[in-house]
């Protein structure tokens, strides 16, 4: 939640926003109109990224305001999210049981990337998808946070249903994962169950299993979920961890970590932007990863990979879910490609 009492109203998270980029002196004059709650275009022009939250020097969480005056006019600019968020809680929903004793793994309703969730990391896993274990986090980008916290228990509720008291429960998508460690907290509904981050899941398997790996050795860029701005000081480090274990380096960019910039899908849904304006964001970003010497592009949201994985291989960088990028490096074959698709 956005918290008044830390925020000086520096305008720094919307002075050095890249979709917004306002001067010094209309950064801070419109955001003290969104915390007086007086009409301002940032509720229209924001993306909902949450990049700001990481911006913000105060820990003040400026994101949170904006998305909730977002809510409050109904002036956000990308309509159609709501409508797909409406639709993704209709998603047919299943159980496939594995193992007794082995973790549960929640595909959430983002189960679209073939050829990913196979071999040795997710042998004998409980696997759960469909819209019964959607963790609402999709709302933020509907300009309609309220429903996250509307569906909260709910969604925990029909976890608990599968996962034991006290067992491990493992975050495919970075969403599920903020749900659970960020807004659970703040809405202080217990969690019976433990969370692991998909990311830590396969830095663990990876530590434990060093006679399976063989080092890729190839140079990579990284594009950060949204979602990981709330719980970005938890994974980056095992992120970088499991990096070095396969033996992949991370470039050093300009987009990347706390300037990371959204994939571009929410904006191509933006109705007052043009053609140019929408894709100068995902221009900028695989530019700055080509030019920083990545060889290959890897997504961890499988939104994120279906928008950016045909225009970083356009760009000539191997796109790979990161997921597959782990199974590559345990000598596994991808049916499907790095990202879910075969190129020519």
């Amino acid at each position: 939640m956005f918290v008044e009492e830390k925020c000086t109203v520096c305008g720094e998270c919307v002075q050095k926003c890249f979709y917004l980029a306002y001067d010094e002196e209309k950064a801070k004059t419109e955001f003290k109109k969104l915390i007086d709650g007086e009409p301002t275009p940032i509720t229209t022009d924001c993306i909902t990224c949450a990049a700001c939250n990481e911006i913000c020097p105060e820990g003040a969480n400026p994101f949170d305001l904006i998305n909730a005056r977002q809510e409050e006019t109904d002036t956000f600019g990308n309509k159609g999210s709501a409508q797909m968020m409406a639709g993704v809680k209709l998603m047919p929903s299943s159980v496939v049981k594995g193992d007794p004793g082995k973790p549960v793994m929640s595909l959430c309703t983002v189960d679209m990337i073939p050829g990913v969730v196979e071999g040795k990391l997710f042998e004998g896993l409980t696997v759960i998808k469909g819209g019964d274990y959607f963790c609402q986090i999709g709302w933020v980008h509907a300009g309609k946070p309220s429903m996250v916290k509307k569906n909260a228990q709910i969604f925990v509720d029909n976890v608990a249903k599968v996962v034991p008291k006290g067992g491990d429960f493992i975050c495919y998508h970075d969403d599920c994962y903020c749900m659970i460690k960020h807004f659970l907290k703040e809405y202080e509904i217990d969690v019976p169950f433990n969370a692991i981050h998909i990311i830590e899941y396969m830095r663990d398997y990876v530590k434990e299993h060093p006679d399976q790996v063989k080092k890729l050795n190839i140079k990579i860029a990284y594009q950060e979920p949204c979602a990981s701005r709330y719980t970005f000081h938890e994974t980056d480090s095992i992120l970088d961890e499991l990096f070095e274990l396969i033996g992949v380096e991370r470039v050093t960019r300009k987009y990347d970590r706390g300037t990371a910039l959204c994939c571009g899908g929410v904006v191509a849904g933006m109705e007052a932007l043009s053609r140019e304006e929408k894709d100068r964001g995902w221009k900028a970003n695989l530019a700055d990863a080509k030019e920083a010497g990545a060889e290959a592009m890897i997504m961890l949201c499988p939104l994120c990979n279906l928008y950016l994985r045909s225009k970083a291989y356009a760009q000539g960088m191997e796109p790979y879910m990161l997921v597959n990028l782990v199974r590559s490096a345990l000598c596994e074959t991808l049916t499907h490609g790095g990202a879910g698709k075969i190129y020519n």
